[in-house]
C-alpha cells in the first residue's frame, strides 16, 4: 500500500505548531501533527480547584518521581505527567541551565504566564539604536497586521498606553488594579517608573465562544474552562473541525527526513509507549518543538547532504542561544495595609501589571548597559504565606501574625533579556543519548555582563520604589534564577537574509531547504524585555500565510 503523503507535517502543538496547524488546516491543506505526548483531560489533569491539602503529596507531588531542581508549578501533583522527564540535554563544563519541557499536547501553553506585549521597532532595529549584533529582517509595521489578527483570536486584556518602546495593541478591557497595585504605583511615580496594566492572553470578558475569567487563581497549573489563550482550547479545535488534521500523540521525533535532492521529505518519530519507529511523509516539514528542541532535531538530521544537520550551511544552527534573567529584585511588605480584611485578590496567579522598558530607549544614555528590562510586580493574598520565615513566634500569636499581615506582601522581578554570544549555544552531545536513543543536546551559556549589570540596576530601581511606596525591603536575590527557567529561550534558527549568516529567512524558512519551515522563537535573533509567546504567535501565523501561498502558486 503507498504511503499517504501529507500536504505538510507539523512538528509541535504549542504556540507555534498550534498557530501554523490552524491556518493550515483552515486553507485546505492536509496536515498531520506530531505531539511527543499524550492529550490532556481538563478534568482530570488540571487543578480544578482542589486543595494542596486535599492531594496525596500537599500538591507537591511524589518525591521519589518529581522533577528534582524545577520550580514547584511545573511539575506538580495536578498535572501528573504533562511535563517531561525524560532528560534531553547535557550541560557543557562551567553551564548551569533548567530545560523543562511540556510534553504534552498544546505544551506550555497549558501553564503560561499570559503576559502578552508586541516587539516594537525598539526590539526589531535594536542593532541600529547601540551597534550591537544585527536588526531583524522586519519592521515592526510588517508584523503590526499580524498582532492585530493574534490579539482578536485569543483576547487580550490591557489598555492603550501611548508607549513608542512598548506598541499598543486591540484590547479587551483590563484587570482592575489590587490595593498594593494602587500603592506601588504611586511608589513608581515618585521614582519615576512606568507602573501600567500588563497585556495579558486573559480574558476579562467572553471572547471568540471562551468564557471570562473566575479569578479562581489556578491558571499557571491549567484553566479547565479556557479563559485564557492556549493552543488546546483555542488553536487546535478549529483546526480539527476543519476535517484537514490528524494528530499523532507520543510521537517522539528523531529526525527529518531528506528526499535524493536533500529537501525534507517527511519525519521519523518513535511512538513513546511501543518504542516503535515510524516515518511520516510530507511536501512540507514544519518545525515547531520549541527553541532548543527544535535545533536539536535539526542537528540530528545528518545525511550526506547536511553533515552537520540539515538547513545548516551557514554554520549558525544552534548558535546564539538566549534567555531572559530572571530574579527577584525586591520582596518585602507594605505596612498600611497590615491587619485589613483578606480576599482572594490574586488574581490570575500571576501579575497583572508592569513596569516596562523605561532604560536606554536612545543609544546614548547614562547606563552602562545596552537594551532595557521590564519588571512584573505581584502580591496580596497567595494561596500560601510564603512570608511565614520573617515571622518570628510559634502558636497563636504566629497565626494571628500571619493573618494580619496576609494581604500586605509585594515583590518585584526582573526580566532582563541577554545578548547573542558566540559562547551560547546549543550542539549535540558526542555520546550521551535519551531513553529514546536520540542524542542528546548540549548546552553551552553563561550570563553576560550586560543583563548582570541589569539585574543589580533593577535591585536599586525596585528598592527604591518599595521604599518610596512606603514599603519594607526584606530581600533581594543575590543572583539569578538558572538560566532556562524563564522558558524564554530563543535564537538557534535564526531570522536573517544572508544565508550565509542565518538559517532561516524573514519569513521562517529554511535558507538551504525551501520546504523547511521554522515557527517558534529559535526564529527571532534576540530576546527583548518582553516575553515570547505573542511574538511566535504572529510570526508564526506569518510563516504560515506565507507557506500557504507557495502551495498556492505551485512553488513547492
Amino acid at each position: 500500500m503507498p504511503k499517504q503523503i501529507y500536504d505538510a507535517i507539523v512538528i509541535g502543538t504549542g504556540a507555534g505548531g498550534g498557530m501554523a496547524i490552524k491556518t493550515l488546516c483552515g486553507a485546505g491543506l492536509k496536515v498531520c501533527a506530531l505531539n511527543s505526548g499524550r492529550r490532556l483531560d481538563p478534568e482530570r489533569d488540571f487543578r480544578n480547584h482542589r486543595m494542596s491539602w486535599e492531594m496525596k503529596y500537599r500538591g507537591f507531588g511524589d518525591p521519589k518521581t518529581r522533577m528534582k531542581d524545577m520550580p514547584g508549578f511545573l511539575d506538580s501533583e495536578y498535572n501528573p505527567g504533562a511535563w517531561e522527564h525524560d532528560i534531553a540535554y547535557t550541560t557543557a563544563p562551567g553551564t548551569k541551565w533548567m530545560w523543562p519541557r511540556c510534553s504534552a499536547v498544546g505544551g506550555k501553553t497549558n501553564f503560561w504566564g499570559r503576559s502578552s506585549a508586541r516587539f516594537g521597532d525598539v526590539d526589531f532595529k535594536a542593532a541600529s539604536l547601540d551597534g550591537y549584533d544585527a536588526d531583524w529582517p522586519v519592521t515592526y509595521d510588517e508584523m503590526a497586521p499580524y498582532y492585530t489578527r493574534v490579539e482578536k483570536m485569543i483576547g487580550v486584556a490591557s489598555t492603550v498606553q501611548n508607549r513608542p518602546s512598548n506598541p499598543d495593541g486591540i484590547y479587551l478591557p483590563p484587570f482592575n488594579f489590587r490595593c498594593f497595585d494602587r500603592i506601588l504605583q504611586k511608589g513608581c511615580e515618585k521614582a519615576g517608573v512606568p507602573y501600567l496594566p500588563d497585556r495579558i492572553a486573559q480574558l476579562t470578558e467572553a471572547h471568540e465562544g471562551h468564557p471570562a475569567c473566575h479569578y479562581c487563581g489556578d491558571c499557571t497549573f491549567g484553566c479547565e474552562v479556557g479563559a485564557f489563550f492556549s493552543s488546546p482550547w483555542f488553536l487546535l479545535p478549529v483546526a480539527e473541525a476543519s476535517g484537514n488534521l490528524e494528530l499523532r500523540t507520543n510521537a517522539v521525533v528523531k529526525n527529518i527526513l531528506v528526499d535524493a535532492n536533500g529537501q525534507a521529505s517527511g519525519v521519523a518519530y518513535i511512538d513513546r509507549e511501543s518504542r516503535q519507529e515510524y516515518e511520516v511523509q510530507g511536501r512540507a516539514v514544519v518545525v515547531a518543538a520549541s527553541c532548543i528542541e527544535s535545533a536539536r532535531i535539526m542537528l540530528n538530521s545528518k545525511s550526506r547532504h547536511w553533515p552537520t544537520g540539515i538547513a545548516n550551511s551557514s554554520g549558525q544552527l544552534g548558535r546564539n542561544l538566549c534567555d531572559h534573567l530572571y530574579a527577584t529584585t525586591a520582596r518585602g511588605y507594605l505596612p498600611q495595609l497590615l491587619g485589613q480584611p483578606s480576599f482572594p485578590d490574586n488574581v490570575s496567579a500571576n501579575s497583572i501589571a508592569w513596569m516596562p522598558r523605561w532604560q536606554n530607549l536612545k543609544q546614548a544614555h547614562e547606563e552602562k548597559f545596552i537594551r532595557g528590562y521590564s519588571v512584573y510586580p505581584d502580591g496580596g493574598c497567595s494561596e500560601f504565606p510564603s512570608y511565614h520565615a520573617q515571622i518570628e513566634g510559634f502558636g497563636s500569636p504566629f497565626k494571628r501574625e500571619i493573618k494580619r499581615r496576609y494581604p500586605t506582601p509585594v515583590s518585584l522581578t526582573v526580566q532582563a533579556p541577554t545578548l547573542p554570544s558566540d559562547k551560547n549555544f546549543v550542539d549535540i552531545d558526542p555520546e550521551a543519548k535519551d531513553s529514546f536513543g536520540i542524542p542528546k543536546a548540549r548546552i553551552h551559556f553563561q550570563w553576560g555582563n550586560n543583563e548582570l549589570q541589569m539585574f543589580q540596576h533593577a535591585k536599586q530601581i525596585s528598592a527604591d520604589v518599595l521604599h518610596a511606596a512606603g514599603g519594607v525591603l526584606e530581600y533581594a536575590a543575590d543572583e539569578p534564577e538558572m538560566p532556562g527557567y524563564s522558558l524564554h529561550e530563543t535564537g538557534t534558527c535564526r531570522m536573517g537574509n544572508d544565508a550565509t549568516k542565518f538559517v532561516t529567512n524573514r519569513f521562517g524558512q529554511t535558507h538551504d531547504v525551501a520546504n523547511l519551515y521554522v515557527c517558534d522563537a529559535s526564529v527571532f535573533l534576540n530576546c527583548t524585555d518582553k516575553t515570547t509567546t505573542l511574538s511566535i504567535l504572529a510570526f508564526a501565523l506569518r510563516s504560515s500565510d506565507r507557506l500557504v501561498e507557495q502551495f498556492r502558486s505551485g512553488s513547492l
